[in-house]
């Protein structure tokens, strides 16, 4: 009797250890989704090498400059930046929503972007300052909203990255891609132009494919993998884009 009784009660206990096993065990399940997350966010805010990437971009961006410039005297120029993780860095907001374990969405975006409160990249007002000091205009296409486009202005300015002779291209609607605004700023006319001045473009700055010109663009000088280092510079970003739900890369 009694060895069945503590027989009974081993089982019992058996039985609990497991369930909380499977309690315990949900949670540590999706760790490794969040400290992926956590490590990219680290390496943003924390790492020595992500600075020195960044740097090393736009340093080479601002040497390859005296090589892309327009070879016709007096002929005008801009550069094409990126806004987010490309000259302001949101390390900040991706830090307050992995705090809570919550995701992007456009509200707490746009709450984020209100406060104005992004430094700029490593690197970036070096690069501005230089293309100013050689004549260059400077057009920021960014996917952000126009209706969030005077905060990012203000915080452009706040960082010293903005001149009033820069142009805000910010998106005002899903048809208004960064491909038609490229195509403004090339052609002169539209939002994004310069008084109906055709520029030449001397620079695209991203952290995103998208950010640079696609074959059919038929943009002098960009469009394929051979313009990165010369007229396409991109800069690293491991906290989202593409990549994080599907392969983009096509070389194997």
């Amino acid at each position: 009797m009694v060895v069945v009784m503590v027989s009974r009660r081993l089982a019992a206990l058996g039985a609990v250890l497991g369930v909380m096993v499977l309690v315990q065990g949900a949670p540590r399940a999706q760790q490794p989704q969040a400290a992926a997350r956590e490590l990219a966010i680290k390496y943003t805010r924390d790492a020595e090498e992500y600075a020195t990437l960044a740097r090393q971009a736009y340093r080479i961006a601002g040497d390859a400059l005296s090589r892309t410039m327009p070879a016709v005297p007096g002929r005008p120029w801009a550069v094409i930046l990126d806004v987010d993780e490309t000259a302001l860095d949101n390390s900040v907001y991706q830090l307050e929503r992995a705090a809570y374990g919550l995701q992007f969405d456009a509200s707490s975006w746009s709450a984020w972007v209100r406060r104005r409160q992004a430094p700029p990249v490593p690197g970036t007002a070096e690069f501005i300052a230089g293309v100013r000091r050689r004549g260059g205009h400077v057009a920021w296409i960014t996917n952000r909203t126009a209706a969030e486009a005077d905060d990012t202005r203000a915080n452009l300015q706040s960082t010293g990255l903005w001149s009033d002779d820069d142009r805000m291209c910010a998106q005002k609607d899903p048809q208004h891609t960064k491909r038609s605004r490229r195509a403004e700023v090339l052609a002169g006319t539209g939002d994004c132009a310069w008084s109906g001045q055709p520029m030449e473009i001397a620079a695209f700055i991203g952290d995103q494919m998208s950010d640079f010109p696609g074959p059919d663009e038929q943009v002098p000088g960009a469009g394929g993998d051979e313009a990165f280092g010369r007229t396409c510079f991109l800069l690293p970003n491991p906290m989202y884009g593409a990549w994080t739900t599907r392969v983009t890369r096509t070389d194997r």
